[in-house]
């Protein structure tokens, strides 16, 4: 009897109470909505690719080595970058569910598959029924400042990420637990402003430790603040600007081979300019569309050392570096589910660093020109081949790379519309 009372608790009188809100429905599309009320929208995505390029010695340690950018500072630690491998990789399987909970918020989870084990991408829960224009977004997620951080991987118009924000923000962007508030106010041109706090462990902008000689410092200890701007255009046109401003806690520990002998402690704050113009254009599957996009980003570390085993005369000294880059790119659907891109980038046109010792030293500019042609069979697949030439300044002096890429990817299931 009791089993019978729960069943109809926990199953008929749900979907009898979704027929009575759908009285206008018939019963089949009613029940059908009853039972999508109580399933989340899941999607699959696989997402790989072929790597060979011709540096000495892989990619890897060729962004490690990077003057001025090469996150193993006076040769010590490794291991920032996890990058690709020559031959064939696998970038992740993406696993994702969302769904509206209730009338109030929205829910979503995102689970990143590779073949050295899972992570949570993404997990986070945001309103949608707040007035005057507001939302709030709380627990893991990437930040919207910019505009390429925010977009998932598959969802790049290139197999791989651009070259300043693989080496200023990491290989996952800034992805972090937090919380976001964000305000679309009442004005006759779109305009969004939003604040973030992060707990503020990326690794490369807000690294911290917390633990020994580092002091522990309680989270939130990352505050970004962005604005994205749309001014209202004639017909297919459409036209997004965005600015942005972060600052955090950051912390080193270096030493050979994980020997630390020295500890910084400071902060690292960041600005950024982003523009990014859309043709969609009235023709089939893509033709003629035509999207030009471009960010420029500048870092500045100011840490300062607060112990050193073999030069404690330098402690309380300032390290200080300045980092900057930009990329430029352009894509043309030249056909039905045919399209082609160019992209430019160059990184360290402000390249950088005051050691504690008070010897400062400038590096030259990197740069990379990137392209590619894809073909997308159906809304669900996508077939890829992009080149990639750049000259990258090394602490062995400069290097000429040239690399080739072969992307396949295909969706399964439920899948959003991508964000403009």
């Amino acid at each position: 009897m009791k089993k019978g009372i729960l069943f109809f608790l926990c199953f008929c009188l749900p979907i009898s109470t979704v027929f009575a809100e759908t009285a206008s429905q018939t019963p089949l599309e009613a029940l059908q909505a009853g039972y999508q009320s109580f399933n989340p929208d899941i999607s699959v995505i696989i997402d790989t690719f072929y790597h060979g390029d011709n540096s000495h010695d892989g990619l890897n340690h060729l962004f490690e080595e990077m003057t001025g950018f090469g996150h193993a500072h006076d040769h010590d630690d490794h291991g920032h970058h996890h990058g690709v491998d020559e031959g064939f990789n696998l970038r992740h399987l993406e696993i994702m569910f969302s769904a509206a909970v209730d009338p109030w918020f929205r829910a979503t989870a995102i689970a990143a598959v590779d073949i050295h084990g899972a992570e949570i991408e993404e997990a986070h829960i945001e309103t949608t029924g707040l007035p005057m224009g507001l939302r709030v977004k709380a627990g893991k997620f990437f930040s919207d400042f910019g505009y390429i951080n925010a977009v998932h991987a598959h969802e790049w118009d290139f197999v791989d990420q651009p070259l300043v924000f693989q080496l200023l923000t990491g290989d996952h962007g800034i992805n972090d637990l937090g919380v976001q508030v964000s305000w679309l106010p009442s004005l006759p041109v779109y305009c969004l402003f939003g604040v973030e706090l992060f707990q503020g462990n990326n690794e490369i902008l807000f690294d911290y430790h917390g633990h020994g000689y580092l002091p522990e410092k309680s989270g939130p200890r990352a505050v970004i603040g962005w604005v994205k701007f749309a001014p209202n255009l004639p017909g297919f046109h459409g036209l997004l600007l965005g600015g942005a401003y972060g600052t955090g806690t950051h912390q080193e520990q270096h030493g050979p081979s994980g020997d630390y002998n020295h500890w910084l402690d400071g902060d690292t704050s960041f600005w950024s300019v982003n523009a990014v113009y859309k043709y969609n254009a009235p023709k089939p599957y893509g033709q003629g569309n035509l999207t030009i996009q471009g960010e420029y980003f500048r870092r500045k570390k100011d840490i300062t050392l607060v112990r050193h085993y073999n030069r404690p005369e330098l402690e309380g000294n300032p390290r200080i570096e300045e980092q900057d880059g930009y990329y430029i790119q352009f894509v043309y659907g030249f056909k039905p589910r045919w399209r082609a891109g160019l992209r430019w980038e160059q990184v360290g046109l402000t390249n950088s660093i005051t050691r504690p010792t008070g010897v400062k030293s400038d590096y030259d500019s990197s740069y990379r020109l990137g392209a590619m042609v894809d073909f997308t069979p159906s809304e669900f697949s996508r077939l890829r081949l992009q080149a990639n030439l750049g000259q990258y300044e090394t602490d062995h002096g400069s290097e000429d790379v040239f690399e080739l890429k072969m992307q396949w990817m295909i969706s399964m299931g439920a899948h959003g519309a991508h964000t403009f």
